[in-house]
């Protein structure tokens, strides 16, 4: 069975579209239930519900957030297989079939995931709703633990909504870490990596569609949250002892890290310089110098003077200009 968990708060206006995308995604041999976990919405969510889809398990979860929400979902959920939907989200015809049969025929494979496509509407969707945006690789490999992991502490992230996971690797790893206010799905992937994640990409022609808004994960959009922030550089603390730990400590993986944390510095430092050093303390810490990207004279002069002066530099020459 596959238990399709979905958060919601006030989309009463939405969450239908994401039902009914999914009742067609029943296949012979793949039985699913849903949960929906509703975060105190008032807006009339719960009513539609009950009164349109009596197959959808309702579960309320008031007020604790998306994080608390998902792990009530998987407390009661009974699939031996997960998958984590955002309450505005579609899944394509078939995204199930051949993810699903996968995951029953070997043992060596915990996760899977699939394409998709990111689109833009306030109701329903078509196909020139679609918009691009960077996508995440497909690696038709479980043996690349060490390439997911080095993607994701890079910032390269797989939409957690592609996922399917199977149910005891979740429950090995505690579900999401309600503790944090930012950066969720990437804790639980990096946490998965740790413990024995074996994902592989599967190319069948089927996508998962996911609604995009006006990020509020962005730094831009948080730099004036402090409690933000602050939990942003504990989280990649505990990260960088976890890599040691678990003997991922890999150049690739700590200039990875590292360069991330510097990014976070670059983005920060004219809103909260006190955090920002903090980025860029760790990011020395963890591995230094970092390479920046950019044009050729750019990039020679952060050889030459070396990252931090090349960006103030940058930074300089352009308030002058």
């Amino acid at each position: 069975m596959v238990s399709i968990i979905i958060p919601t708060y006030n989309r009463a206006n939405l969450i239908g579209y994401t039902l009914n995308s999914l009742r067609q995604e029943f296949h012979p041999g793949i039985s699913i239930e849903i949960l929906v976990v509703d975060d105190g919405s008032d807006d009339g969510t719960e009513d539609m519900i009950r009164s349109n889809y009596a197959h959808v398990i309702f579960l309320k979860n008031r007020g604790k957030g998306a994080p608390a929400a998902r792990n009530t979902g998987l407390h009661a959920a009974k699939g031996e297989y997960i998958l984590y939907l955002d309450s505005d989200d579609l899944i394509g015809p078939g995204y199930f079939k051949e993810k699903i049969t996968l995951l029953e025929q070997t043992d060596l494979v915990n996760a899977c995931y699939g394409e998709y496509d990111f689109f833009r509407s306030d109701n329903g969707f078509s196909e020139s709703d679609i918009i691009f945006k960077h996508k995440y690789p497909l690696i038709e490999s479980e043996f690349e633990s060490e390439l997911h992991l080095v993607n994701n502490l890079g910032g390269n992230y797989i939409p957690p909504n592609a996922i399917i996971w199977k149910t005891y690797l979740l429950k090995k790893i505690g579900g999401h870490d309600e503790s944090l206010l930012i950066n969720q799905d990437v804790d639980l992937l990096i946490r998965a990596i740790f413990n024995g994640l074996q994902m592989r990409g599967i190319k069948d022609g089927t996508k998962v569609y996911i609604r995009s808004h006006s990020l509020d994960t962005r730094v831009g959009a948080i730099a004036n949250s402090t409690n933000k922030l602050r939990n942003m550089i504990d989280l990649r603390k505990r990260i960088y002892a976890d890599l040691v730990k678990y003997k991922f400590d890999t150049p690739a993986c700590l200039l990875a890290l590292s360069t991330s944390l510097f990014n976070l510095w670059r983005s920060t430092r004219n809103v909260n310089r006190q955090i920002a050093d903090e980025f860029l303390q760790l990011s020395k810490e963890v591995y230094w110098p970092v390479e920046i990207k950019g044009n050729i004279v750019y990039r020679a002069l952060s050889k030459l003077v070396g990252p931090v002066k090349a960006v103030e530099l940058k930074y300089s020459l352009l308030k002058r200009d």
